[in-house]
């Protein structure tokens, strides 16, 4: 079997103005997300298997199209079984979260060539886990500091009616100009506590935007007495193997301190673990593909810590992460976007479904799913980017 050739496919969804979202970026400016995109790889082969993946559509979504398409004739001639040495990561990020959706791509094409789901491929011990995976929503992007802050408790609502038993929440829009301090928010998180309820874990995402370890302390603190179940990467990410401010949250707090979505290539994964950054790890296979996430997994293990998949874009990536924690052996649950984006289930024929807060992953070879393409015309990719500043 031969590849012969890449094809891809963008999309978009435009949200309704009263669902916008804040796109928080720093302490003093925000950002209102008002779309979101898809950008989705079809890998055909001479042999009329295809297969399917999504590179991370957070970026400049025609340059990482064209970067696709500058990689395929890399790819053309080869072997789709020999894609652990075709894949092999490289210091530079878009070029890496193309080639982590080649990654899944191909191998999805072994699956359906073998007859085999993609998580067995993977844990060729037979270490897996395919039913009554548990699986956390992924939101509290909607409410903000300056206009609807009670939005949240209105999402909680939702997600109790859903089933989910675990929420991740963000810190709000820029605390710079809504005046917040660690003293209001740490009242929000305690209503926001007490309204999930006892029989619902609370996490906490800051997407790197504290400004110093005792800040993040603090916050940590808050959230030790709210019995938290992780803080998610409370300051920018380790930059070599002398910063040691992820060691020192760690050692300050009871909570664990989650991270490393955005880390690559694999390099960076090892850099984490020496320097103590992470009580858990968070790798996304459409950001460093199969091949090099369920090694990160593996690193982890071999250290006793456990590995979350972070997965917040649409349906081919969700399935790719499914059948990434059914694989690793320190699963413990699987994040679910809630945002209400359509293609997070629109565009495939077989989407996984989330039941009650957890899901199932089909035992179909490969990734068990197809494109489906009135789906994929139903959502014409819009050129402007996800986000639009906020105005005040």
């Amino acid at each position: 079997m031969r590849i012969t050739r890449f094809e891809t496919f963008l999309c978009s969804y435009p949200f309704p103005e009263e669902k916008s979202w804040w796109g928080g970026q720093s302490w003093d400016m925000d950002l209102r997300g008002v779309r979101f995109n898809a950008i989705i790889l079809r890998v055909h082969t001479d042999e009329g298997i295809t297969g399917l993946g999504e590179p991370s559509g957070w970026g400049d979504c025609r340059l990482i199209e064209a970067t696709l398409h500058r990689l395929e004739q890399r790819f053309v001639g080869k072997d789709p079984f020999d894609v652990e040495k075709l894949t092999v990561q490289t210091p530079d990020h878009t070029v890496n979260s193309c080639l982590a959706a080649i990654d899944c791509a191909l191998w999805d094409i072994v699956g359906k060539a073998t007859a085999t789901p993609v998580y067995r491929l993977l844990a060729k011990d037979g270490d897996y886990q395919t039913e009554h995976i548990r699986t956390y929503a992924s939101g509290g992007v909607s409410y903000n500091w300056f206009s609807k802050r009670e939005q949240i408790f209105d999402e909680i609502a939702q997600l109790k009616a859903e089933g989910f038993t675990a929420f991740k929440m963000r810190i709000g829009s820029a605390w710079g100009l809504g005046g917040v301090t660690v003293s209001s928010f740490g009242d929000h998180l305690t209503r926001v506590r007490a309204a999930l309820g006892d029989d619902i874990d609370l996490m906490l995402d800051a997407n790197c935007r504290f400004r110093s370890v005792s800040e993040a302390v603090e916050v940590a603190h808050i959230l030790e007495g709210l019995h938290a179940r992780w803080f998610e990467e409370p300051i920018p990410r380790p930059t070599d193997d002398h910063d040691d401010r992820y060691q020192q949250i760690r050692n300050s707090t009871r909570v664990p301190i989650s991270g490393g979505e955005g880390l690559s290539p694999i390099a960076e994964y090892q850099r984490a673990i020496r320097v103590n950054a992470y009580d858990i790890v968070q790798p996304d296979a459409c950001i460093i593909g199969f091949t090099a996430a369920y090694r990160v997994a593996q690193l982890y293990h071999r250290a006793g810590l456990p590995c979350i998949p972070h997965s917040w874009t649409n349906a081919v990536a969700h399935a790719c992460n499914a059948h990434l924690v059914a694989a690793i052996p320190n699963r413990v649950m699987l994040e679910t976007q809630h945002i209400g984006n359509p293609m997070l289930t629109d565009l495939v024929d077989h989407p996984i479904p989330v039941n009650q807060g957890f899901i199932d992953v089909p035992d179909r070879p490969g990734l068990g799913i197809e494109l489906d393409m009135d789906a994929i015309r139903k959502y014409p990719f819009i050129d402007n980017g996800i986000f639009v500043p906020w105005p005040r």
